[in-house]
């Protein structure tokens, strides 16, 4: 059985301020928004982190039945995705990156092409779809959303496109048989159990697993030769230009508001801070109860 697993690296907007925003947006109106971001930490997307890991193990307990299995790692992006890619060599993944601009670029145009990507879920699932075929892939395990602008459609397009069943939300994978997968996933009402066959897709969700192992430095050294493959879209026969075209463009970036409303009660003792939530904000409303 061969596993291929999609990941994406993403900026981790979260550790980014309400400041930053404000640089971020500056930026992005001078200079475009891939370069306005390059300054940030970059991480695996949540759901793929999971994917990865789910790959990992059920390898591991296909390996404990006697089952052979392959395991690959793809993703679309330029050089910074290098340092991921050889930590998955290094836990045993076929790597493989994909140079969305079709050709020679600088690392800012790749970086660019990847972010117009972001909001491109057509283009993005017809390159996924053109690696998991590159790859020869029997399971196909993607993250079910991916980081900015992700619109959680990019699993269906791409199961579509490989004439695949596609199942979301899951949670667990473990082996049933040679050939037979169990797979634990959610639906509308609650938790479901149900054994699967490849060629297939799955889309993972909030995983009981959602971090990846770290590899020790035995694993590090064993891969440190060993070159990631690299194709661009045009060697995948994928047309990313057509597709970007259709897809709407960016015009601004701003943070999700996340605080709530509230009030500071004052007063020196609990007492007096109870008497002043009372007075001040219940007294009322009991009153009009």
């Amino acid at each position: 059985m061969r596993i291929a697993v999609g990941f994406k690296v993403t900026p981790d907007f979260e550790a980014l301020r309400a400041a930053d925003w404000a640089r971020v947006a500056a930026a992005a109106d001078a200079e475009g928004r891939a370069q306005a971001t390059r300054y940030v930490r970059r991480v695996f997307g949540v759901f793929d982190e999971a994917a990865l890991e789910l790959a990992l193990r059920l390898r591991d307990a296909r390996a404990d039945d006697g089952l052979p299995t392959g395991l690959a790692a793809f993703t679309v992006g330029g050089p910074d995705a290098s340092p991921f890619l050889h930590t998955l060599q290094a836990l045993g993944f076929d790597c493989l990156r994909v140079d969305p601009g079709g050709g020679p670029a600088s690392a800012a145009d790749t970086a660019e092409a990847a972010g117009a990507l972001d909001f491109a879920p057509a283009a993005t699932a017809a390159l996924v779809a053109a690696c998991a075929r590159q790859l020869g892939a029997d399971i196909l395990l993607l993250g079910e959303r991916g980081g900015p602008g992700g619109s959680g459609t990019v699993p269906f397009l791409a199961a579509e496109a490989l004439g695949r069943p596609c199942v979301t939300c899951v949670t667990a994978i473990e082996p049933a048989g040679a050939d037979r997968l169990r797979v634990s996933f959610r639906a509308d009402d609650g938790p479901v159990r149900a054994l699967t066959a490849p060629p297939c897709v799955l889309a993972v969700g909030n995983a009981v697993v959602s971090m990846l192992r770290v590899p020790t430095l035995k694993e590090r050294l064993a891969v440190r030769d060993v070159p990631v493959t690299q194709f661009t879209a045009a060697d995948l026969g994928v047309d990313v230009g057509v597709a970007l075209d259709r897809a709407p463009a960016v015009r601004s970036l701003e943070p999700v508001d996340r605080s709530r409303a509230g009030i500071v009660v004052t007063g020196a003792t609990a007492a007096e801070q109870a008497r002043a939530l009372y007075e001040g904000h219940l007294r009322a409303r009991l009153e009009a109860l």
